[in-house]
């Protein structure tokens, strides 16, 4: 496990911090919907619009990777994910936040993506299952931390 550890730390740990803008990202949008003054119908477009994106993210995020390799896709959506959300606050509409969720969307499940394949990647047969275990609890842990931040004064 030590190995597996040494190998893929800074991968393991862009996406616990990836995990964590992500949780807050899921549960802020909506408060702050609902503060705007955004409609239920109107911010359950712009909540479901996430997932629309992941679909379309799952579909192209390999062909990324094939044409540019995996630290290229990862660095690129992780940068457009910081990039979309300085715009929510700036452009407080709701077809504005759907399209953005949409590209959220797009960029977590390329991270995803990205992420997995290259542990797979860089794993061997005997240490692929660990590798990939140290990747869900570290995922895992990147989204109760954010729910842990939500209530800190």
């Amino acid at each position: 496990m030590l190995k597996v550890l040494t190998h893929s730390w800074p991968l393991l740990m862009g996406v616990m911090l990836l995990m964590v803008g992500n949780g807050i990202q899921g549960t802020l949008l909506g408060i702050r919907g609902n503060l705007v003054g955004f409609t239920t119908y109107q911010l359950s477009y712009v909540m479901a619009a996430y997932f629309l994106g992941f679909l379309f993210g799952s579909w192209a995020a390999p062909k990324m990777i094939r044409l540019v390799g995996h630290v290229r896709v990862f660095a690129a959506l992780g940068s457009l994910i910081s990039a979309l959300l300085v715009v929510y606050p700036v452009y407080p509409d709701w077809v504005v936040w759907t399209l953005l969720r949409i590209l959220a969307g797009f960029c977590f499940s390329g991270i995803y993506i990205t992420a997995e394949s290259w542990i797979n990647n860089t794993a061997s047969n005997e240490t692929r299952g660990q590798a990939l275990s140290a990747y869900m609890i570290v995922q895992m842990i990147g989204i109760i931390a954010s729910q842990i931040l939500l209530n800190l004064p």
